[in-house]
């Protein structure tokens, strides 16, 4: 089993909350940091401004989090947990090659329309990048990720594509990520991006799962 960023950010907590009260705050803490990326970016975001609109002293923010970076590998965590439960919706159904590659398409729609409507992920997203440790685990969520659509698909690959097909999915869905940062950056450009990447990942997709590259049309 893949090692995953489940765990990293409650892990960075200076104190578990034990009470609703205590959830509640940390609850609080957290919406009001993710609202002020989504506006300021994280950069120009403080933990004094975090305490200030979160209705506390900055000492309540600093009793569960020791600085902004815990904060972010929280918000991480979390974000890594709506992603797994919606993939689980999208990969559930899957009983056909033809399932898994509209799943491919679908999988990427939904993670542009998740980024489409938060900004703050992408500036989330990109502040994980800069973090080593938290780089590490984003990485192994998208081994994990990968892995799991593999499990779920490899017994339409042909036994000797089967290794390829698994390194080809994860070199995927780590792309995905990129493509969608760049879509999201350059929004008149977006649905061309977003189409030559589908594009590029049906025709390797179609190659494992039905054991031939897409007909050209005529």
């Amino acid at each position: 089993m893949q090692e995953s960023s489940h765990g990293a950010g409650r892990a960075a907590l200076r104190r578990v909350p034990k009470q609703e009260r205590s959830r509640e705050r940390i609850g609080e803490i957290l919406k009001v940091a993710k609202e002020l990326i989504g506006q300021k970016g994280i950069d120009a975001v403080t933990m004094k401004e975090i305490a200030a609109l979160s209705g506390g002293p900055i000492a309540s923010v600093y009793q569960y989090f020791p600085n902004k970076s815990a904060i972010i590998a929280m918000l991480y965590e979390l974000y890594v947990e709506e992603v797994r439960e919606l993939i689980a919706g999208h990969v559930s159904h899957i009983e056909t090659a033809d399932d898994a590659l509209k799943a491919t398409d679908d999988l990427f729609d939904m993670y542009y329309e998740r980024m489409r409507q938060e900004p703050s992920t992408q500036d989330l997203l990109n502040a994980i990048q800069a973090d080593k440790t938290l780089a590490d685990l984003d990485i192994a969520e998208t081994r994990a990720q990968a892995e799991g659509f593999y499990q779920l698909t490899r017994h339409f690959v042909a036994e000797p594509l089967r290794e390829s097909y698994a390194q080809t999915l994860f070199v995927m869905f780590h792309m995905a990520g990129a493509t969608l940062r760049l879509a999201l950056m350059v929004p008149a450009e977006a649905a061309q991006i977003s189409a030559q990447f589908k594009s590029i990942v049906r025709t390797h997709a179609t190659y494992f799962l039905k054991g031939h590259f897409p007909q050209a049309a005529v």
